[in-house]
């Protein structure tokens, strides 16, 4: 659902939705097609035969319900996803790989399949030849072109692999949060000396629509997020703290213009909000304090307190089921631990809270673990890479914590948070992350990244992991069930070279970017 167009129209039945679709304008002077008298009884038929969708308003479906073409029923899942026009669908739904997580929701779930074998290896690779750092998972549009941002420039690649365009930074300035795709445009948020830049991209050409200098603002170089929703460009901002994020920005998404903030009492890291679909937006701290916001800065509730320093790298996503998750670590009087906590969107207050066996490590991944399987919450854990120190210094800790450093990816059903599967990483006899010990490209320093890249959920139910250790992506599923995650239900590729962020998805392609490179492409 989330690579089709607007709906011409949507009706109700029997308190279902149904949602058509048509692949080319059919009516003139702004006439809906379901107007036409002469259609009327085939779209009364569908609704009879086909109302079994859940959900849709004005601004379109979500991804649970059912989108029918009316001229194109038997379209094969692939072409029915596609959009018809390069690069001018109405939003970031348009379009496969929109943003950090995906979606609006952040869940970091696809309804599509990509290829989880990787026994037969990549189709195409862009090597990252200048030895750039790349901070975040590539995006995808709706033609199946890859875009690809480093902390200096910005490259454009069809699926095949020709390079469409690059365009960089002004010098000086590097480009730390991940970027978005919004109505035919990229956005990006370059800073230098702590202040940022929004700027948009034509993602047709690589030329810049605007720019936006935000002098009164500090921006941290944290691997936080750009979001627009109902063109309100968000993004984060430091006020009373040093490091990470406590303030949310929001910008006009067709200028840049500032229209507010709201300044927390807690810090927040790799900051990437939530939406809803209500006009609101959620995210959480590292600490676990969840605050929901309307999209014009109102506090609308919060949970948990104020922390004035950070707790792990972590926060949370919104489910399709009424619920924010939030994984996070805390301190009481019995010491440290990590959790993953399930709250309602309506009104904050905790569903369940599971505690997690490691350090938590990332930001969740919400989805369906496969047709007919459970809703899950997936939660990436594990030892944090640290920056090279001096080798006493690392031999020790690595004694400490057992001579390795260890991860693991745990799937916990999203209702009850009860585990479903727990998937055990190979450990890593270093404390500093693949790559980030070599040679880097002018003015690049250390990746260090957390533990893992967020966690992506395939319609399939594959479960995508790229490690922050040694830079292993796999694909995990518990094909027979059984809560037990076997050798032959994982399949590694080693790149060699840790990951910031998560692989991407669109149907039939995967697409991994570790942090120093290769920008690896696998296709069905």
């Amino acid at each position: 659902a989330q690579a089709w167009p607007k709906p011409f129209c949507c009706k109700r039945f029997a308190q279902k939705t149904i949602c058509a679709y048509f692949p080319f304008e059919l009516c003139a002077h702004g006439t809906s097609f379901c107007s036409l008298q002469m259609i009327k009884p085939l779209w009364h038929f569908l609704c009879l035969a086909l109302a079994v969708a859940n959900h849709c308003d004005h601004e379109g479906c979500n991804d649970e319900a059912v989108h029918i073409s009316m001229l194109q029923v038997q379209m094969n899942r692939t072409t029915q996803m596609r959009a018809t026009t390069e690069d001018k669908q109405g939003d970031s739904r348009a379009y496969y790989w929109s943003n950090r997580g995906r979606d609006a929701r952040r869940s970091s779930w696809a309804p599509y399949t990509a290829p989880t074998n990787f026994s037969s290896g990549r189709s195409w690779i862009w090597p990252n030849d200048l030895k750039e750092q790349v901070r975040h998972s590539p995006l995808i549009d709706a033609n199946m072109n890859i875009y690809v941002c480093t902390t200096k420039r910005l490259r454009k690649f069809t699926s095949s692999g020709n390079l469409l365009w690059t365009w960089s930074a002004e010098p000086g300035q590097k480009i730390s949060a991940s970027p978005v795709l919004y109505n035919g445009s990229i956005h990006v948020l370059p800073h230098e000396s702590d202040i940022p830049t929004a700027v948009s991209i034509d993602m047709a050409t690589g030329t810049m629509n605007w720019k936006r200098h935000y002098a009164n603002l500090s921006h941290d170089g944290d691997a936080q997020s750009l979001s627009i929703y109902n063109d309100r460009l968000l993004f984060g901002a430091l006020t009373n703290f040093k490091k990470g994020t406590d303030t949310v920005v929001a910008a006009r998404v067709s200028d840049g213009h500032y229209l507010w903030d709201f300044v927390t009492d807690t810090v927040l890291w790799n900051f990437m909000p939530s939406f809803p679909g209500d006009s609101t937006v959620l995210f959480s701290s590292t600490c676990g304090t969840v605050f929901r916001l309307s999209l014009e800065g109102e506090l609308l509730w919060r949970v948990g307190a104020g922390h004035d320093s950070m707790c792990v790298p972590a926060g949370g996503a919104v489910g399709p089921n009424g619920l924010f998750y939030a994984e996070y670590r805390e301190t009481s009087e019995d010491g440290a631990a990590s959790y993953v906590a399930a709250h309602n969107i309506s009104d904050g207050s905790v569903v369940w809270k599971s505690k997690l066996p490691y350090r938590a490590a990332q930001y969740p991944a919400v989805g369906q673990l496969g047709p007919g399987g459970p809703l899950a919450v997936v939660a990436a854990i594990g030892d944090n890479p640290l920056l090279p120190a001096f080798p006493e210094t690392e031999a020790l800790l690595l004694k400490r914590n057992g001579g390795a450093w260890r991860n693991a990816v745990i799937a916990l059903d999203a209702a009850t948070g009860a585990t479903l599967w727990h998937s055990q990483d190979r450990p890593w006899n270093d404390t500093v992350a693949a790559g980030d010990r070599d040679k880097h490209g002018e003015g690049e320093g250390a990746c260090w990244p957390d533990a893992q890249g967020i966690p992506v959920i395939a319609g399939d139910g594959s479960v995508y992991t790229s490690s922050s250790h040694h830079g292993d992506l796999r694909t995990i599923r518990d094909a027979d069930a059984d809560g037990i995650i076997s050798p032959w239900e994982v399949s590694t590729f080693e790149t060699k070279q840790c990951f910031l962020n998560s692989p991407s998805v669109a149907p039939g392609m995967l697409v991994a970017a570790p942090c120093w490179g290769p920008m690896y492409v696998f296709k069905d």
